[in-house]
């Protein structure tokens, strides 16, 4: 008989079948391990020793025992039984989450601020997946989506591509930061691009989403698109901001971050200047259980940041 019309024909049950008959050396007790009956199992065993062109077993009226072949080959259908049924317990563990791996990209304003209460809730209802948190700006947390690096990505649209969905979670006003001893602490009014112009700014370095969107706004001084002064690190702004007269620009959620949190925080306005963030995601590309389960915990947190000046939270509640 032919071998590729047999291999067409064996499956699992006879295997597993055949492993039980196998353990028990007895149709009915190996029947009642795998609830069928016991003429059903022995037409199954003949059916695969048909299929296989060779015999397994040596049936006796009191005992079956194993054929040389049979001996041969139990290892093997041992081994496919319990690699089959251990795929099948992790597929079902996935599906229920109880394990997997979910992988986020965040730029450093939703990364301090927004992910970490969502994920100390997935961590305590879903203990057995891992996580995987990587900060980045905008454009490398676009490129890590895209690569499958991680699941989904948080950020601000860095450039339009096809290949990625954007969702809008939120969007927050820019405005001036300055430390406490600056004059604008005492402008009782709202302030203006302006009001800004005569003092010293301190810029972010062009490779971060609030100056890549500044750079943009052809409505802005060439001083707010080009500023002399760059810093990358939030710190060092801060230590720069506490000890000069000097101001900086960016969106209200990212001055809630630490150390930018100790300085002064205003809107500005005439006009007002905001940058959305969403989340980001494959497109076509179906999130597993466990990401999307993340999912669910970041839209939740993200209705508490409206309790933040100039956050207005884009999802409904």
């Amino acid at each position: 008989m032919n071998d590729r019309t047999h291999s067409k024909k064996v499956n699992m049950r006879h295997l597993r079948s055949f492993v039980a008959v196998a353990k028990y050396r007895n149709l009915t007790r190996a029947a009642e391990s795998l609830f069928v009956t016991q003429s059903a199992l022995s037409l199954t065993i003949n059916h695969l020793e048909d299929d296989l062109g060779v015999a397994l077993f040596n049936r006796s009226t009191r005992r079956i025992e194993l054929t040389s072949a049979g001996i041969d080959f139990l290892p093997d259908a041992e081994r496919l039984v319990h690699e089959f049924d251990r795929s099948i317990r992790q597929m079902q563990a996935l599906g229920s989450i109880e394990r997997g791996m979910v992988g986020i990209a965040a730029v450093p304003s939703a990364m301090a601020l927004l992910l970490p209460g969502a994920v100390a809730q997935y961590m305590d209802g879903h203990p057995g997946v891992d996580i995987y948190l990587r900060e980045d700006n905008s454009e490398f947390v676009q490129r890590r989506v895209l690569d499958g690096d991680v699941d989904f990505g948080v950020c601000s649209l860095w450039e339009s591509d096809s290949d990625l969905h954007f969702e809008p979670i939120f969007k927050d006003d820019f405005g001036v930061v300055f430390a406490t001893h600056h004059p604008l602490v005492s402008h009782q009014a709202d302030i203006n691009w302006d009001d800004i112009a005569a003092y010293r700014i301190i810029g972010f370095s062009p490779d971060l989403g609030m100056q890549h969107q500044l750079s943009k706004t052809a409505t802005l001084s060439e001083e707010l698109r080009e500023p002399r002064y760059r810093v990358s690190n939030t710190s060092t702004i801060e230590a720069l901001l506490a000890q000069t007269l000097c101001i900086s620009v960016m969106s209200a959620l990212a001055a809630k971050r630490a150390p930018l949190d100790q300085l002064t925080f205003r809107p500005l306005a005439g006009p007002t200047l905001s940058r959305t963030v969403g989340i980001v995601t494959r497109q076509g590309r179906r999130p597993s259980p466990a990401a999307d389960a993340m999912l669910a915990h970041v839209r939740k947190a993200v209705l508490s940041l409206s309790r933040y000046e100039g956050v207005t939270v884009l999802l409904d509640s």
